[in-house]
């Protein structure tokens, strides 16, 4: 139903058909219900899912730890956040385990904190470049540009000469710092070298002791830059050169109105069937303010007339930053859908990406939203140890169910790069595996990976002259991949599973990519070539201006790219809707399908790599992840999207 070839595509299933395909036996409910009686756990403790194939269970915890065998605690992490768990294994009676896929809530144990910043590199690409033979650490924090034409280079000062042991002068403030910032190629720019001199010493301060500077310096956009800083102090001494190991690119703020010129979505496009819904899901207490989406509106130029459906937490004094932009960019890419948002409060005040809690309430609801966005998830090796044994399988049936139902599920692929590299637990820490990222890898969601839009985005633009490259500048806006060597301060995820095989649909464009490229791929035994690939798609996910606490703020990451394209699923909804057609449902076969009918129906992203991942900032990078490529590729997917050509083709469809 899925496939654009098949004579049943688009007849979807209803919920009621769905049951009748997955719901337990009634010999599995009378043994697993029988034994739940027998610990004294019945009538309104016990609740059945939707679909007949998941029990919830709410008791005591003297019930509970007779029932699993355990020893239940109440476990607080630094954060303050509680959380009540066995750290024993739960065990269940033989003639009970052979019917349980997996028991949530009792042994797992979520992470306590998702966004940490201490780990251990995989292989850090950080080491300063010197122009003396002396060697010192390099100096500069970070190099990026965020939000514009500006470059913010954070360093700590030091003297060029250590004594004993210590870099003395870097526990004052420099009188002069230099900063140049060349260009990175001859040809991709106007070649020329930038200097820059400042006296300004109050952008310096002591931390714990050291002295740390922070200094924005303008650049041209769409310019990379190499950045090098060298500082002199009152007694005329100086530091070494120091060097940021990976150019740095300033491109414009992005606004629905660039996306719609980008992807060829006309200016007036507006939702008008009603039943052409989307869906923004939130994990980890992300709330959304209704009147950030009012400024949002009203600032871009949109209607805010607009309802918005909330299931779930949502507490509009305490909005985040994800939340924020999932909304307001579903909303302004797709304008006057009907829109839900769906808050997940997870079984414990320690909040996870619990996206199986999500896929169990939309088995209970009988028109849910056609098109889902979720921009959570974690490196796939670790969703078992952290969610729970059986956690990942049981989650691909779910995504399963959903399809067949003719509901549509759009996963960002996530920032840390082709080897998921970050902060433990949601990352990975080494490059001896790449690791996917999860739910990105499971063949029954469509995975987006992100980009930048730039007129520098063809492989002729990074080559010098003497090799026939070409000043850019001038050129049509195209797109390039989010990744550190491309002068971004993250990286698109994007590779293959190393649990899930590579998907039907994209079998072809997966043999074609790894054949063409096989000199330039990870070394053999680091990533699973016979693996689920991923992305599918990417779109633009790169200094969004998003509104949030009365205010507008860049935004980065796969979770802005995800919610953009599931607006432009919902326009083509829409429009195949009012034409009495089914929705598109589960994606992927008519993407890949789509674009091997009609190369126009994606913009082929051709230059980047996603070999890198970071921590506060800081580049981790493997020696080698994926290329970008012609036609399917693991940093870009197919590309990113043309509406009028993917119009064209899914109208065409039955």
């Amino acid at each position: 139903m899925s496939d654009p070839a098949s004579p049943s595509y688009g007849k979807y299933l209803t919920n009621d058909e769905v049951t009748e395909l997955v719901s337990a036996s009634p010999e599995t409910l009378k043994t697993v219900i029988s034994w739940l009686q027998q610990n004294e756990i019945s009538g309104s403790q016990i609740e059945i899912g939707g679909n007949g194939d998941a029990i919830f269970v709410t008791a005591p915890r003297r019930y509970v730890e007779r029932l699993f065998k355990v020893n239940l605690q109440t476990y607080q992490a630094p954060s303050g956040k509680i959380l009540t768990r066995s750290i024993q294994p739960f065990r269940l009676p033989p003639n009970v385990a052979r019917h349980v896929d997996v028991v949530l809530g009792v042994s797992d144990f979520p992470p306590a904190s998702q966004k940490s910043s201490v780990a251990t590199p995989a292989k850090q690409l950080f080491e300063a470049k010197t122009e003396s033979s002396g060697s010192v650490v390099s100096h500069i924090i970070r190099a990026m540009a965020r939000g514009g034409n500006k470059v913010e280079v954070t360093f700590n000062p030091k003297c060029l000469v250590e004594t004993d042991g210590n870099y003395t002068c870097s526990r004052t403030v420099p009188d002069v710092m230099y900063f140049n910032l060349s260009t990175t190629t001859e040809s991709a720019v106007i070649n020329k070298t930038q200097y820059y001199i400042s006296t300004d010493t109050s952008a310096c301060q002591i931390i714990n002791g050291v002295a740390q500077c922070k200094i924005t310096i303008e650049v041209d956009y769409f310019n990379a830059v190499n950045v090098s800083v060298q500082v002199v102090f009152a007694d005329a001494s100086k530091s070494e050169v120091s060097y940021w190991p990976f150019p740095v690119l300033a491109t414009p703020p992005v606004i629905p109105q660039s996306i719609w010129a980008q992807y060829s979505i006309p200016q007036d496009t507006f939702v008008t069937n009603p039943n052409a819904t989307q869906c923004v899901v939130e994990f980890e207490q992300q709330y959304y303010s209704p009147s950030d989406l009012s400024l949002f509106f009203e600032s871009m130029g949109l209607p805010d007339d607009t309802p918005v459906y909330v299931i779930g937490p949502n507490d509009p004094n305490n909005a985040g930053g994800e939340a924020n932009l999932d909304i307001q960019y579903i909303m302004g890419v797709a304008p006057g859908s009907p829109t839900t948002f769906w808050s997940i409060k997870a079984n414990s005040t320690v909040e996870i990406d619990d996206i199986l809690a999500w896929c169990l309430q939309m088995a209970n609801t009988t028109n849910p939203p056609l098109v889902n966005s979720l921009s959570y998830g974690m490196t796939e090796g670790n969703v078992d140890t952290y969610l729970g044994a059986g956690y990942l399988a049981r989650s691909d049936i779910e995504f399963q169910k959903l399809a067949s139902r003719g509901i549509t599920v759009i996963i960002a692929c996530g920032d840390a790069g082709a080897g998921d590299l970050g902060p433990p637990p949601m990352s990975a820490q080494t490059c001896d595996v790449l690791h996917a990222d999860w739910p990105s890898q499971s063949p029954y969601v469509t995975a987006v990976g992100s980009t930048i839009i730039t007129p520098v985005a063809e492989p002729i633009c990074y080559l010098p002259p003497s090799q026939g490259g070409i000043n850019c500048d001038a050129n049509p806006l195209g797109e390039i991949v989010v990744g550190m060597d491309q002068g971004l301060f993250w990286t698109t995820g994007g590779g293959f599973s190393n649990i899930t095989g590579t998907a039907p649909y994209q079998i072809g464009h997966v043999e074609r990519y790894l054949t063409a490229n096989a000199d330039l791929l990870p070394s053999p035994g680091t990533f699973n070539p016979q693996g689920r690939a991923y992305p599918d798609v990417s779109c633009v996910g790169h200094n969004l201006m998003v509104a949030l606490n009365g205010v507008f703020i860049p935004v980065d990451g796969t979770s802005a790219s995800a919610p953009i394209f599931a607006g432009v699923v919902t326009l083509l909804n829409n429009e195949r809707m009012n034409a009495g057609k089914a929705p598109l449902g589960f994606l992927n076969p008519m993407l890949y399908a789509a674009q091997k009918a009609d190369r126009s129906t994606f913009y082929d992203v051709s230059v980047g790599s996603n070999r890198c991942g970071t921590i506060d900032y800081q580049p981790y990078c493997c020696e080698r992840g994926f290329l970008a490529a012609p036609g399917w590729d693991p940093a870009s997917g197919l590309g990113t999207p043309n509406y009028q050509s993917l119009l064209k083709y899914v109208m065409a469809l039955p």
